[in-house]
């Protein structure tokens, strides 16, 4: 059994130390409450779908400037809300194996296949009337690659936004910060299989996974002044603030004439500074991250019919539908956060001792917050998936069989990520240079492939007992991926 999930994700906890171990209260810093940007969706929430919107803290990247607050947006932040809806088709097993005929005449059960089956992809035989197989699988996923993005080497560019307040903040709006992100990412997935055989061909099966997920995201961040353009705060006309050009530095009205910095007792020197979303703040703090960077519980349930259509001695074809309900908690990513439907073909052959199969299947869903907008608390439409895979199980024994699978699946309007070039719009203060740094960017929606290849074992170690070993390995670097991905099962019939 298969299953497509549009997650947001999971990553382990590494403790951070922030350079300034005391973040800065917004009440510390004159001006500064009337400043700020407004709150977000996710202020104040802990779950994991808001880790990164509340990264730099409730407000976005914002300054302790004295009386004014230029913020800074992040494509990090905007690409990763984005790509929750990218992250990976998660393959779901069926442990099951065993295929049993049942003779009305005798009141018997014979079984029909020596081969134990595939392990990621459907055949056409159903497991026989009133058979039940009972099962469970264990997957672990540790992901490396977001689109092709080392996800422990992100490079990301925040220019500040401008506004209308104060006077003069064109000159803060040319101001940038370039930050290196770490995103560490890990799941653990349980799985209990169970099927039942209503008549000789028809399945009616349930798939319930229980996740563990780790999600821990680590950014520095650094100030980089351009030489001659650093901005000089002074009182205007009102006694407001107001933004003037241009000094590296010297006396003001305010202290040392540097308009951007984190640290207000070290303007000059406090450039660089470490956030994560384990950091320890209180609230009221302008940094402070509330979110937590563990979570586990039920993921979405899976129910399955299969029924066969024609059966032979060399030709099976059934129809498979699954029925994904939105049983987890998608904002902490252990479910999609929409229902889901997969129509499913599937024909297989016996030819000697091979038994090649084929797949072919799309998965349509609902709406979920992993597609819409984490800042607006929005939902949108998750992309759907046109699924294609086949292979072949070979049976080395009676008790022994080998598997092969492609797994396939073009993923529709699904939004991806790319980087680019940023360059700075003059020389740095550091090098008298004009520097250029790489920025992830969102690309938009597109159609994609995705592309698994698997290989595993079915051992029928005692009667009506089956051990199931697989692995996935990874054919290109769409979407979320890790090279290879482990699991094990267990399953037994009645």
């Amino acid at each position: 059994m298969t299953k497509t999930r549009s997650l947001g994700l999971s990553l382990v906890a590494v403790f951070i130390t922030p350079l300034f171990p005391q973040s800065v209260p917004i009440s510390s810093v004159p001006g500064l409450s009337a400043a700020l940007p407004p709150a977000t969706a996710c202020t104040g929430k802990t779950n994991l779908l808001c880790a990164i919107p509340n990264l730099y803290g409730p407000y976005g990247l914002v300054l302790p400037n004295p009386g004014i607050a230029p913020s800074f947006v992040s494509s990090f932040q905007t690409s990763f809300a984005a790509t929750a809806t990218q992250l990976s088709l998660l393959p779901l097993a069926n442990p099951s194996g065993f295929v049993y005929q049942y003779d009305s005449q005798t009141g018997l059960y014979s079984r029909t296949t020596q081969s134990l089956g595939p392990v990621l992809t459907e055949r056409g035989e159903t497991i026989g009337r009133h058979k039940f197989s009972f099962g469970a699988t264990y997957q672990r996923f540790r992901f490396q690659k977001l689109d092709g993005v080392d996800l422990h080497d992100i490079p990301a560019v925040l220019p500040a936004v401008k506004s209308s307040v104060p006077a003069g903040d064109s000159y803060l709006a040319g101001q940038f910060i370039s930050t290196q992100n770490s995103v560490d990412l890990k799941m653990n997935e349980f799985t209990v299989f169970a099927t039942y055989g209503l008549t000789n061909r028809i399945d009616i099966s349930v798939a319930v996974p229980y996740m563990q997920i780790g999600f821990n995201v680590n950014s520095v961040a650094t100030i980089n002044r351009i030489e001659g353009t650093e901005p000089i705060v002074y009182p205007g006309p009102s006694g407001t603030p107001v933004v003037g050009c241009c000094s590296n530095g010297g006396p003001g009205p305010y202290g040392p004439v540097f308009a951007n910095f984190f640290n207000p007792k070290a303007p000059a020197t406090s450039i660089i500074r470490e956030f994560s979303n384990n950091q320890s703040t209180l609230p009221g703090d302008l940094y402070w991250n509330p979110n937590k960077n563990t979570a586990q519980g039920l993921d979405d349930i899976t129910i399955r019919g299969k029924a066969n259509l024609y059966h032979d001695e060399k030709v099976s074809f059934a129809l498979v539908t699954d029925l994904r309900l939105p049983t987890g908690d998608a904002a902490n990513f252990l479910g999609s956060g929409a229902l889901g439907v997969k129509p499913m073909a599937v024909l297989s052959f016996r030819e000697g001792f091979l038994t090649p199969h084929v797949n072919v299947g799309y998965q349509w869903n609902g709406s979920s917050i992993l597609a819409g907008n984490p800042y607006l608390g929005t939902k949108s439409t998750l992309p759907g998936s046109a699924v294609f895979s086949g292979g072949s199980d070979l049976p080395v024994s009676r008790y022994v069989t080998f598997s092969a699978d492609y797994l396939g699946a073009e993923l529709v309007n699904s939004p991806r990520i790319g980087m680019e070039t940023f360059q700075s719009p003059g020389p740095l203060a550091t090098t008298g240079q004009v520097g250029t740094f790489q920025t992830i960017v969102p690309l938009g929606k597109h159609v994609y492939n995705q592309s698994d290849a698997a290989i595993g074992l079915k051992i029928s170690a005692y009667e009506h007992l089956l051990l199931t070993m697989n692995a996935i390995i990874s054919l290109n670097d769409a979407g979320l991926r890790q090279r290879v991905t482990p699991m094990a099962g267990l399953s037994y019939i009645f």
